[in-house]
């Protein structure tokens, strides 16, 4: 029993697809419905968009949307802002879509744009402004809504990882002119892989058709080989098995490297018959995202040198992973190394600010001097897995490793029960 109990570690993130899962989408794969209009229908009535397209993945359809929104504003429109901590994919986008990144500063509070920093930011050649509502945590989007409408540029609602968080009640990829939601392994429900564009505006959307007409749809074999993938992420997620590929280096788990080489393709059959099958399980990862993050929190929000990341009024985040930042970079580094030994899938998820990347210091906008709170929390920031295979012994675990490493918590923390 010891050797089976150090073999469980957790994921950092994911959502577990069951057997009934598999087959329900296998059905679907084999029927002779139109699985990719029975997904868009899905999307529409579930968010209240007018307009969704499917994309292989998340990132090929930000740089689709990019490029079509370049089609609807003037070409000296070339520039997208973003925060300087997110996700390297992002910048990615921007860069496959020919466009240029310009960095605005972040507040460690909330992950969002620093207010005083995006105020003063140059618009003059900015296209669109890019919120990425981190971690399941809202960007407050009525203020940045505000933002692009006074400058005349469109707003992405970037909910990749918020799928299912709202905020004043109206949910999170729905502002702005277009939104964004992302079906791989580590986000909120999963189908592997697998993008979602949504819009309501009729000209987005247009642009949109247009730019989606030259971009292929994989065959039977990428089709079969999704369902493959999707059957060994639904193994090898569980806890007691995802030693094997976490113990693999060539596998490259928990890495970020900032790379173009991606396809701009449409999504295998298989893998939108999953998402189909997944989307009905949205709230159920939900609740117990909420539940795993809340009992992480009450002790967590008391403990010195600890600053777990405040959600903005009026959202209700999803939590895909709980954030927290550690003052002391060196014990940031010493917690996650605890952590991992004891079995819980911490990372320090991006190495870098946006800013640092080495292959985007030529091509961005206004330089990269608009980053210092993004390099620190890049230092500090660590994820905590809140998934539906934690279980309370789990958080106990988490709460004790990051308690023998941070100044003086010990004596401030009391596990829950």
């Amino acid at each position: 029993m010891a050797n089976v109990k150090a073999l469980r570690h957790l994921a950092p993130a994911g959502a577990p697809i069951g057997l009934a899962d598999l087959v329900r989408s296998v059905g679907l794969t084999v029927s002779g419905r139109d699985v990719a209009e029975t997904l868009r229908q899905a999307i529409g009535h579930r968010f209240g968009v007018r307009h969704s397209f499917l994309t292989s993945t998340g990132r090929a359809g930000l740089t689709l949307l990019l490029r079509a929104m370049r089609h609807l504003a003037p070409a000296t429109r070339d520039e997208v802002i973003l925060p300087s901590y997110t996700c390297f994919s992002v910048a990615a986008s921007i860069a496959k879509a020919g466009l240029r990144p310009r960095i605005v500063d972040i507040s460690a509070a909330t992950l969002d744009y620093a207010p005083d920093q995006l105020d003063a930011a140059d618009f003059s050649r900015v296209l669109a402004i890019v919120a990425t509502n981190l971690y399941g945590l809202p960007n407050d989007l009525p203020a940045l809504s505000e933002t692009a409408r006074r400058h005349g540029v469109f707003l992405i609602d970037d909910a990749a990882q918020s799928m299912g968080a709202s905020v004043g009640g109206r949910w999170s990829g729905t502002w702005g002119d277009a939104g964004l939601f992302s079906l791989d392994k580590g986000k909120n429900v999963s189908a592997i892989d697998g993008g979602v564009i949504v819009t309501n505006s009729e000209a987005v959307a247009s642009a949109l058709e247009q730019e989606l007409q030259s971009i292929p749809s994989p065959g039977g074999v990428v089709s079969c080989l999704g369902l493959a993938k999707a059957v060994a992420y639904a193994v090898l997620l569980r806890p007691r098995l995802y030693w094997i590929p976490n113990s693999i280096p060539q596998l490259g788990l928990g890495k970020t490297v900032f790379t173009t080489d991606f396809p701009l393709e449409r999504p295998p059959r298989s893998l939108v018959a999953l998402a189909v099958t997944m989307l009905d399980r949205l709230d159920e990862f939900t609740g117990a995202r909420h539940a795993n993050a809340a009992k992480l929190l009450e002790v967590l929000s008391a403990v010195p040198g600890l600053q777990p990341i405040a959600p903005t009024a009026g959202t209700a985040p999803v939590y895909l992973r709980l954030p927290i930042l550690i003052a002391d970079a060196n014990a940031r580094d010493r917690a996650l190394a605890r952590l991992n030994a004891a079995g819980i899938g911490a990372t320090g998820s991006y190495p870098a600010s946006i800013a640092d990347i080495a292959e985007l210091q030529c091509s961005v906008a206004g330089g990269v001097s608009n980053a210092e709170t993004g390099r620190r929390v890049a230092r500090q920031i660590v994820t905590l897995p809140t998934h539906a295979f934690v279980t309370p012994a789990d958080v106990r675990r988490t709460i004790a490793a990051i308690g023998g490493v941070v100044v003086d918590a010990p004596r401030a923390m009391a596990l829950p029960t």
